[in-house]
C-alpha cells in the first residue's frame, strides 16, 4: 500500500477553537451538483471561428481564493465541455429564493483580437450553457492591453 492511501488519525479539533474555513468544500458544499459549459469564439461579426484562443474559466471564493480552468478553441472556435458546481435544481421549487444557479468568469484571448471578459455566467445543475463569445479585430496591435467587458445578465426565472 502506497502511503499516501495510509489513514492518518483524526487531528485533535478540541485543542482548537475552530476549524480553519476550506473555501473551496464549502463552495462546493453548497454546489454538489454539475451544470455543463461550453464557449463558441468567433470573429467578423460571428462570420468564422477563432482556432487557438485561449479561454479560462474562473469562480472567485470566498477570502480571496479562487479556482480556474484553462483551455483553448479547436478549429470550430469551440472549447470542450467543462463540468461546473452548481446547486441543486430542486432549489427551484422553493419559496426561500435562494440562487439555482452558480456564476462564473471568463477571459478569452487570441493572438490579433482584443481580449473579452465574460462575469457572471449562469450554471444550472443539469443543463449544458454555450457561451459564444465574438471577438474583435486589433489588426494595428495598438489595443493589445485593452479588454471587451460582456456583464451576462441575471437569467428571468
Amino acid at each position: 500500500m502506497y502511503p499516501y492511501f495510509q489513514r492518518k488519525p483524526a487531528p485533535n479539533l478540541q485543542s482548537r477553537e475552530t476549524a480553519p474555513s476550506d473555501p473551496l468544500r464549502d463552495f462546493l458544499t453548497e454546489n454538489p451538483y454539475f451544470g455543463t459549459l461550453l464557449f463558441q469564439v468567433t470573429g467578423g461579426q460571428g462570420a468564422f471561428p477563432i482556432a487557438g484562443a485561449q479561454v479560462v474559466i474562473t469562480k472567485d471564493l470566498t477570502d480571496g481564493h479562487a479556482f480556474s480552468i484553462t483551455t483553448t478553441t479547436d478549429e470550430s472556435g469551440k472549447t470542450e465541455e467543462f463540468s461546473l458546481p452548481a446547486p441543486d435544481k430542486s432549489l427551484s421549487q422553493t419559496p426561500e429564493g435562494r440562487n439555482v444557479y452558480a456564476t462564473y468568469d471568463a477571459t478569452i484571448s487570441a493572438p490579433g483580437y482584443v481580449a473579452v471578459v465574460v462575469n457572471d455566467i449562469p450554471i444550472f445543475d443539469g443543463i449544458t450553457t454555450i457561451q459564444p463569445v465574438r471577438m474583435s479585430p486589433d489588426f494595428s496591435g495598438q489595443r493589445a492591453g485593452e479588454r471587451e467587458t460582456i456583464e451576462d445578465t441575471e437569467p428571468n426565472l
